[in-house]
């Protein structure tokens, strides 16, 4: 098959741009020099609750050899992950009749629903390989087995899922995907209004509330800088180790954007003590947790304001708030 090399060197630099590994990128070369008019592929990220999993739509033009990626789709069930090279697999009955290898696959979604799909008799276990594997949870003549306590929120939770648009190389990266799907939020200074106006703003995904038909969640947005959130400010307001130096600021103020929890010390008490940062721009604050994931609370952490000065920020921030959300 002719292929325009341009376009493929195109969207392997849109790949790399917006996170996504080389590994995509060829894989992406080889479905077109096929021929395949329009294919998915897979990758799959770590997030801080586990993969998160990713499908990168492609088609080709009606019109033309020209080929585009204008969408993907990021997934996260709750609760339960594999080690590295394990897999699920569903054994359940055949064409024939007799049991089987249904389905071999590292995502505990895909697993679910072919396990679900069989009332009567199917097996879902998880392992290395198919003779390896740990049975999970079956069905013997329609009466299903007890679920591991530790499994039980993945297999009655549907998996978090959300599409994130890619408009020529722009868009939501993979790891912007992997942390709104975990409930984060995230910066973006390339966003464009429907009356065609540039604005920046965080983002973050309403996971409380209802999904519209194709069962996306809605984005929040708190545009900058007229919402009142500062980040440099809101980090201003804790003693952390190195902020003085430029690239270990920027690195941490790049890292809260990206939306990913940062990792700072912060001295209390005379000592410096790890934390992980994470931004909350809805509050006009930052989120603090300790190595296990557990929340710390700001006034322990903060430097000591005088009172008219904590007073006047204090209702800053509730201004700012209300306005937002219409009080």
């Amino acid at each position: 098959m002719m292929m325009n090399e341009n376009n493929i060197r195109g969207l392997k630099e849109e790949l790399i741009a917006l996170g996504f590994s080389q590994e995509i990128g060829d894989r992406m070369h080889e479905s077109i020099a096929l021929g395949i008019s329009s294919f998915t592929l897979r990758e799959q990220l770590q997030g801080l609750n586990g993969p998160v999993d990713l499908d990168l739509h492609f088609r080709q033009s009606n019109k033309s050899e020209y080929y585009y990626f204008n969408k993907f789709e990021a997934t996260q069930s709750k609760g339960w992950s594999l080690n590295e090279g394990e897999q699920y697999f569903v054994i359940a009955p055949l064409a024939e009749g007799n049991l089987g290898l249904k389905l071999q696959t590292p995502r505990v979604a895909e697993a679910l629903q072919e396990f679900k799909r069989h009332e009567q008799t199917a097996q879902l276990g998880f392992g290395q390989s198919l003779e390896k594997a740990q049975l999970i949870v079956e069905r013997v003549n329609g009466k299903l087995s007890e679920i591991p306590a530790e499994f039980i929120a993945t297999y009655r939770n549907p998996p978090v899922s959300q599409t994130m648009w890619v408009d020529r190389g722009k868009g939501f990266t993979a790891q912007h995907a992997v942390n709104l799907i975990e409930g984060r939020s995230v910066y973006r200074d390339d966003l464009m209004s429907q009356a065609g106006t540039p604005y920046k703003a965080w983002v973050k995904l309403d996971l409380d509330g209802e999904r519209d038909k194709y069962q996306n969640y809605s984005m929040n947005t708190y545009n900058d800088p007229s919402y009142g959130f500062d980040l440099r400010a809101s980090l201003g307001s804790y003693q952390i180790n190195g902020m003085e130096n430029k690239t270990i600021s920027d690195g941490i103020m790049e890292a809260l954007r990206n939306g990913d929890r940062a990792l700072v010390s912060i001295e209390k008490g005379g000592k410096l003590e790890p934390v992980y940062l994470e931004a909350a721009p809805r509050f006009l604050q930052l989120n603090l947790y300790n190595k296990e994931g557990r929340s710390l609370k700001r006034e322990d952490y903060q430097k000591q304001l005088a009172p008219q000065v904590a007073k006047e920020k204090s209702k800053h921030q509730k201004q700012s708030v209300n306005r937002q959300m219409g009080i």
